[in-house]
């Protein structure tokens, strides 16, 4: 997909929200743009009301809302009404539209369970972490009964991460360990090294290393990479300042820790609407 597009309908003044990604798109191009990147989340939860609205009174497809109805009452599948969208915009060629049609059909085959997974894994790569951490928090309950320890594994793995961007360590700790548990991974005992070196102070962390033999093979790479994060990362600005909080959060003053923590936030929030209006 290259070259010059000529647009169709108009650019909404309402965006519409996909359903299940809260992913906004203004134009019929700027959907067709988000199926053909992410055409293995597409599935029915994309055809709903607020889709025929948007279509045609925001962007003036009445007729293309027509064509989708009909198709709907019909029956037909999901590759179907997605084909009438594209072809709509003229975004694909006849390849790439059966590329997606077998996305799509791939997708409506495969269990639950990892249709769930591929959407968790879709939150956490755009830092979307709290609905990543609902949907692997779904799939933890229904894997505990399952036969798949290897996708157990991977869903404590993960949960991990997203707790460890979340700066809680603590929590973060925890399902490393049930990860590592679980796989005898050696990125998830170093993950949990690693929220157990920001969790606390040295001695503690010395101690820790101490009654966990198995940790003292790895720890040398925590180490490694532990001083390479601080090496990139400047030492002037924000750098300083997170380094404070950190001793501030092993400190467990939990409320200065959040009241500094906010207010940093929200000075990171103002320099990144400022440099969107620039």
């Amino acid at each position: 997909m290259s070259g010059v597009y000529e647009c169709v309908g108009r650019y909404a003044n309402t965006p519409l929200t996909i359903k299940n990604t809260y992913v906004r798109v203004w134009s019929l191009e700027e959907l067709c743009y988000y199926i053909c990147e992410n055409a293995a989340l597409v599935d029915d939860s994309i055809v709903t009301s607020e889709l025929f609205v948007w279509l045609s009174e925001e962007l003036g497809l009445k007729e293309l809302v027509k064509r989708l109805k009909q198709i709907r009452r019909q029956s037909v599948r999901l590759e179907s009404f997605i084909a009438e969208i594209l072809n709509e915009a003229h975004y694909v060629s006849e390849e790439e539209l059966k590329t997606i049609g077998r996305v799509i059909r791939a997708n409506r085959s495969m269990p639950e369970t990892e249709r769930n997974m591929v959407m968790g894994d879709y939150y956490l790569r755009g830092g979307h972490y709290i609905p990543a951490l609902r949907t692997y928090m779904g799939l933890m309950h229904d894997s505990l009964d399952g036969p798949d320890p290897k996708q157990l594994a991977r869903i404590l793995y993960n949960t991990a991460v997203i707790y460890a961007r979340l700066f809680l360590f603590e929590e973060a700790a925890k399902y490393y360990r049930a990860s590592w548990e679980q796989s005898g991974s050696r990125e998830a005992l170093i993950g949990l090294l690693s929220a157990k070196r920001m969790q606390l102070s040295d001695a503690d962390y010395m101690k820790y290393l101490n009654e966990l033999p198995e940790a003292l093979e790895v720890s040398g790479e925590v180490e490694k990479r532990m001083a390479a994060i601080r090496a990139a990362y400047p030492e002037e600005g924000n750098g300083e300042r997170i380094e404070e909080l950190r001793r501030i959060r092993i400190g467990s003053d939990r409320a200065e820790y959040e009241q500094r923590a906010g207010e940093l936030l929200n000075e990171e929030k103002e320099s990144y609407r400022k440099a969107m209006l620039e």
